[in-house]
């Protein structure tokens, strides 16, 4: 008997609980939003809050009995105008967003309010039973402002240091290390050493300055302004180029190698001519 009573008030128990869970599940609750109720520094650009509750709201007579359940207000408690998205493929999403296209500009730094009135129904006509608040503030432009402009002065000047050892590493390169260091002038020193007076000496080291400066001054020139080399013959640098002693003959019938040797010979033969007739001349004033 008393195992029967157990069992019978276990089981109302269970049958309790059960229908406690159904009775909860049947009501419509915010799950999540975008951004969250408290955040910081949200953006000003589409400003607005992504809901998403526990059953689709995306009937028509669903949508049509829940846009007037949505409202976000300014720090000032000012009305913003807002336009209400129901989302069809993903159940329960609903988009409060504010409309731009009726005048409204974003504050910077300013607290936004997100107010959901109850009696927000879903598809089945479930409610909402309390109502809901998220609120939310937008970022600082200022101090973003600021802190984007240390951020590239930061960056130009570690280029710029990277840049400037980057070229005293080179430098360092370019000169020997084994190259000899010269030693400083003592205008004193060589004075004594020669016997001069110290303007002479000190004259003739600037002479000296001068005359090395200007023979530094002719090397750097010459390294920096490449002269042009003259090509004179190309048939030497460039392939399938031949040299032409001759213009080939007009004719196809003339080009054979019998021909250019007839016409070569005959280039030449006034010019032994004229040797032969300034030697006769020559003869007949010994005469």
């Amino acid at each position: 008997m008393k195992r029967v009573s157990l069992i019978a008030i276990l089981t109302a128990v269970m049958i309790t609980a059960a229908s406690a869970m159904c009775f909860a599940d049947d009501e419509l609750k915010l799950v999540s939003s975008y951004p969250e109720d408290g955040q910081k520094n949200t953006s000003m650009e589409n400003l607005g809050v992504k809901l998403t509750f526990n059953h689709p709201i995306n009937t028509a007579e669903a949508k049509k009995a829940n846009l007037d359940k949505f409202a976000i207000y300014d720090e000032d408690g000012k009305a913003v105008p807002v336009e209400i998205l129901f989302s069809d493929k993903n159940d329960g999403l609903v988009l409060v967003l504010a409309d731009i296209d009726k005048g409204f500009t974003a504050k910077n730094n300013s607290e936004y309010r997100l107010v959901i009135s109850p009696g927000v129904v879903d598809n089945d006509g479930r409610e909402l039973a309390n109502e809901q608040t998220v609120s939310f503030k937008t970022y600082n432009q200022k101090v973003n402002n600021m802190v984007n402009m240390a951020m590239m002065i930061v960056m130009f000047g570690g280029i710029t240091l990277l840049s400037v050892r980057q070229q005293n590493k080179k430098e360092e390169e370019e000169v020997p290390k084994d190259a000899p260091k010269e030693a400083a002038f003592n205008p004193y020193k060589e004075a004594k050493r020669t016997g001069k007076s110290i303007d002479e000496v000190k004259a003739e080291q600037a002479r000296k300055e001068e005359k090395e400066a200007k023979k530094k001054a002719r090397r750097k020139k010459k390294t920096e302004e490449p002269q042009e080399k003259k090509i004179e013959n190309c048939a030497q640098y460039l392939n399938n180029v031949y040299h032409v002693h001759a213009p080939a003959p007009v004719s196809k019938e003339d080009r054979s190698v019998e021909a250019l040797a007839a016409m070569r010979k005959a280039e030449k033969a006034p010019k032994q001519t004229k040797t032969k007739s300034k030697g006769s001349k020559g003869n007949q004033r010994k005469k």
